[in-house]
């Protein structure tokens, strides 16, 4: 029943947060019982700032708590990167954020560390130290900036991939591979002017930034007619991320927009 439920939730919040990077803040520790009631209010004031930074998507804590709840999963000792990866995997977060907060002398001092899911690194952590709530409220926009600097862009390409192009020229018809360690492999099938049709295959590597996608790939035929395929585009997915738009210039005639469809996932 446990399982049901997770996986019911899971499919909900993937759908719900496809449009960006999805993190989670979980609750802070504190080392001394007089910071206890502050930490709370502390973590609710960062993950409220997260809201209000593009291409963020944050998880509320309620969503967060249902899930540990169903999975009897104990909800503290958050600093743990092992433990952040396997809560993060659990509520389908791309990134988990930890935070801690200590007192020295009359100064507090907060910091956050954001987390990789699947990787479990730290990619990236923001500290500040203030001794009243104006002081936290005034650098706490800079301080949420810090938390999400360095975090990746999901890889929304991994999979299998379809897309065509015609011109005067040329019919190209597409299959592509995008896997998950930045390479690619790539068929192509091109009819020219004449009707006659070439197979091509091959591999190559692919990168991408939030606008930019670069497909670099040498395919050949089996008798040794090669081509090149050396793409750099700006690209526009789909809302549901099932297919995407690339501006193509083929060896012959203009650019022309290709979309892409997504036909399977990648092995």
């Amino acid at each position: 029943m446990k399982k049901l439920i997770l996986s019911t939730f899971i499919t909900f919040v993937a759908a719900l947060y496809l449009n960006a990077q999805t993190i989670a803040v979980l609750g802070f520790e504190a080392d001394s019982f007089n910071l206890e009631s502050r930490k709370g209010t502390m973590s609710n004031l960062l993950t409220d700032e997260l809201v209000g930074i593009d291409n963020i998507t944050v998880l509320e804590r309620s969503q967060i708590d249902k899930v540990l709840e169903e999975m009897d999963f104990q909800v503290s000792g958050y600093t743990d990167a092992k433990t952040a990866k396997t809560i993060g995997s659990m509520i389908n977060a791309d990134c988990i954020i930890t935070g801690s907060v200590a007192m020295f002398g009359d100064k507090m001092t907060v910091t956050a560390r954001t987390i990789e899911v699947e990787t479990a690194k730290i990619i990236s952590s923001a500290k500040m130290t203030c001794s009243t709530w104006s002081d936290f409220n005034r650098q706490l926009p800079q301080f949420a900036e810090d938390c999400v600097k360095k975090m990746p862009v999901p890889n929304r390409f991994s999979g299998v991939w379809q897309g065509s192009m015609t011109n005067d020229f040329l019919d190209d018809y597409y299959e592509i591979t995008f896997t998950k360690n930045n390479r690619c492999q790539i068929i192509l099938s091109t009819t020219d002017e004449f009707g006659d049709i070439t197979e091509l295959t091959g591999t190559g590597s692919y990168s991408y930034t939030k606008d930019i996608l670069r497909i670099n790939a040498r395919l050949a035929t089996e008798l040794g007619v090669s081509r090149k395929i050396n793409w750099l585009s700006s690209y526009h997915f789909s809302d549901d991320y099932s297919s995407f738009t690339i501006l193509v210039k083929p060896d012959k005639g203009s650019q022309e927009n290709v979309a892409f469809a997504k036909i399977g996932d990648a092995e």
